[in-house]
């Protein structure tokens, strides 16, 4: 039993070529091959009168690893895939079980490590880990963003506050933090307008900082108590 679940765990995660790229993944270009691959795959499936015949299924297995292997040709020094995977024409054998597929096969190659999809792909699972130990409804701030040179800052923060606030974060603008920051030293001077007195807890009430950092190969993000210092989470994830 445990043998057969391995075996449809291990065969469902083979089909993945069939279906759309994930969220992590960044779509590079296609490629086909014409070709018939299958007449060279091995006999791996049992007929009735015990004799055997190629499986259709694993057919179109030879096709994705053909495709495959052509895509590492033309990206090299890519960690790539095939997604979307079609098979055109296939005709029926009467002395075998089930149909062949004969191609043209196309699919579309995959990126598994573009830094910029995976940063978004994993975002809200990194916020997770880092603000574990942050209540919902807490006061943040983002702080520092730092990406590679092909991604965008601007639109990075965008996105990091549309999951902050989503996941019931309250998101205070840093440049706010730092005119409450030169009140309170104004009024510890004595020099201040009486009309805009920041109360004490003003500052202290904001709670936390987000840090995030992007490279070629990870995303970080941190989170800092505003009053403390302290790092309270911190989360890493390699692409």
């Amino acid at each position: 039993m445990v043998a057969l679940l391995a075996g449809m765990c291990s065969f469902g995660h083979a089909q993945d070529y069939l279906g759309n790229p994930k969220s992590t993944e960044k779509v590079i270009g296609t490629i086909s091959e014409t070709k018939a691959v299958w007449m060279s795959y091995p006999i791996t499936q049992k007929r009735y009168d015990g004799s055997s015949t190629e499986n259709p299924y694993a057919t179109k297995q030879r096709w994705y690893e053909t495709l495959l292997e052509k895509a590492k040709q033309e990206y090299p020094g890519k960690t790539i895939d095939i997604r979307n995977m079609e098979v055109g024409s296939f005709r029926s054998n009467s002395n075998t079980w089930g149909d062949y597929y004969n191609g043209p096969a196309i699919g579309k190659v995959v990126d598994l490590r573009d830094p910029e999809t995976q940063t978004y792909g994993n975002l809200p699972q990194a916020l997770n880990k880092a603000l574990r130990n942050v209540r919902e409804g807490s006061r943040l701030a983002i702080d520092q963003v730092t990406v590679i040179n092909s991604m965008d800052r601007e639109t990075l923060k965008d996105q990091l506050l549309d999951v902050l606030l989503d996941k019931g974060y309250r998101v205070v603008a840093k440049d706010y933090l730092e005119k409450l920051y030169e009140e309170q030293e104004a009024q510890q001077s004595g020099i201040y307008n009486d009309k805009t007195t920041v109360q004490e807890n003003n500052f202290s009430a904001v709670g936390y900082y987000i840090n995030v950092k992007v490279t070629e190969t990870s995303l970080r993000v941190q989170v800092v108590n505003v009053s403390t210092g302290e790092y309270e989470g911190n989360a890493t994830v390699n692409f």
